[in-house]
Parts: C-alpha cells; sequence; structure tokens
C-alpha cells in the first residue's frame, strides 16, 4: 500500500507518495513535465522489500506552483527531502532530469547515497539541446492553447499520428494538466553532465532515447562502480512503456546493495 502526503521544504509544499517499511529507503524522482506516478508500474516489486519514497517536483503533479524554477531548486528541495523526510541515505532511482539530480546529490553528497539508477538521463549538450529543447518548445506551446487533459489528450493523439498509444497519451495528459508552464520555461541544459561519483550506478538506456552510446562509454570510464543496460526499442519515456524487463534489471541491482 503506498499513501500520499505532504512535506513543507520551508519554501513550497511537495506532495509524495510512501510505502510501508520494508526495507532500506529507496527514493523515486521523476522526470521534467511528469509526475511519480511515472513508477507506478514498477512500485509494486519495490515495495515489498524497500521503503519507497516518490515526491513530485516543485510545479509537478500535486506540489505546489513555486515562485521559482531551475535545476538548483529542484536540487535544494531534493536534499531537504533525504534530510527531513528519509532520514538516512537512499538508493535514488532518477528518470531523466531525475537521474541528473540524482547524480549531483551523490556527487555533493556522498556520504547519502547509497547508489543511483539512472534512468535515460542524458549526459551532455548536444543530446540535450537536440532532444529536448526543442520538444519543451513545443510542450508550452501545447499548454499555452490547451489546458484541461481531454484537449491535451486530443492534441497529443493528433501529434502521434501512426504511434498513438491511448493508454500512454492519457497518462501523458494527465501530467501535463497538472504541470505549471512555467517551469518548462526554467530549463536550463548543463554542458558535459557528468559529476564523479563513487556509489554503484546503474545506467539503463533507452535505445531510442536521450542517452547516447557516447555517453555510456564515457560514464563507464569515469564512474568506478558503473554498469549498463540497454533497453532494446525502448523510448525516453520507457517507464511507462514496459515493466518485467526494467524491474528485473533493477531488482538485481538493488539486490546486490543488501
Amino acid at each position: 500500500m503506498i499513501i500520499e502526503k505532504a512535506f513543507h521544504t520551508g519554501e513550497v509544499e511537495l506532495n509524495y507518495a510512501e510505502g510501508p517499511e520494508n526495507g532500506p529507503p529507496l527514493l523515486l524522482l521523476h522526470g521534467t513535465s511528469n509526475r511519480w506516478q511515472a513508477f507506478i508500474r514498477h512500485i509494486p516489486a519495490f515495495l515489498p522489500r524497500w521503503h519507497v519514497y516518490a515526491p513530485d517536483h516543485r510545479g509537478h503533479g500535486r506540489s505546489a506552483r513555486a515562485p521559482q524554477y531551475g535545476f538548483g531548486y529542484y536540487y535544494e528541495d531534493a536534499v531537504r527531502f533525504i534530510d527531513e523526510v528519509i532520514g538516512e541515505p537512499p538508493v535514488i532511482f532518477g528518470h531523466s532530469l531525475g537521474g541528473r539530480l540524482a547524480l549531483t546529490i551523490a556527487a555533493r553528497r556522498p556520504n547519502d547515497t547509497k547508489a543511483i539508477i539512472l534512468g535515460d538521463s542524458s549526459l551532455s549538450t548536444p543530446r540535450q539541446l537536440g532532444g529536448m529543447g526543442s520538444g519543451f518548445t513545443r510542450l508550452i506551446e501545447l499548454l499555452e492553447e490547451y489546458h484541461t487533459v481531454q484537449e491535451i489528450f486530443r492534441a497529443l493523439k493528433e501529434r502521434s499520428g501512426e504511434d498513438f498509444d491511448p493508454i500512454y497519451t492519457l497518462n501523458r495528459a494527465k501530467n501535463l494538466s497538472m504541470v505549471d508552464p512555467r517551469m518548462l520555461r526554467s530549463i536550463v541544459d548543463n554542458p558535459d553532465f557528468l559529476p564523479r561519483v563513487s556509489c554503484p550506478v546503474l545506467i539503463l538506456q533507452a535505445e531510442k532515447g536521450m542517452l547516447s552510446d557516447e555517453d555510456v562509454r564515457r560514464a563507464l570510464e569515469i564512474l568506478p562502480e558503473a554498469y549498463s543496460v540497454k533497453l532494446r526499442d525502448m523510448p525516453h519515456e520507457f517507464l511507462m512503456r514496459e515493466t518485467e524487463s526494467v524491474v528485473k534489471v533493477v531488482m538485481m541491482f538493488l539486490e546486490s546493495l543488501r
């Protein structure tokens, strides 16, 4: 069973989901324009042996709108959440933006991070600008024109063409309807984003996602205890597209940490 709760950082109130105390803490950090439910298909596998925490970033999901946005603010929110809610070093499973946050936390606070799982988090500028930059511009334009779940769903359906997936599109529409559009305008790309971390790192690379082969090779060379798995035929938003193979590799990594 998982329950939604609220945590006030001192600046903004964050909504988060928490599971029962069945083991060490596992912190799930979603990507930009998503919410904690990005992990909803995977959480049941984690609950029996882990204490799951899954917050909505500021301006996302049911967390409050904030006066300011940017990577530094997401980082400070996550650090306060770890200190004041979790209270001990967690394993951090971050998708996209969440993975970049996990790397930053592990680099700046090595004693407060047990391990990291990177879910297709871009680690270099060219890939980020070429893919995500234009994507966020289109999302801003969409949210300026459409506001309800139904309107956003129809717009996404029209854009997807032959690749239309009704379940994924409905979930995406719900997520976007709960996003503060000002948050999307705050996104800043960090060049060559690969801080040095000493904890174990599992890299999940979606074959059709944002993490390039070059990024993975560089990460494996630089990080002292890193492993990589390529998710064949999977897009960047693989969390809502596929479950079994991802859960299998993540659980194997998590069990190796116990």
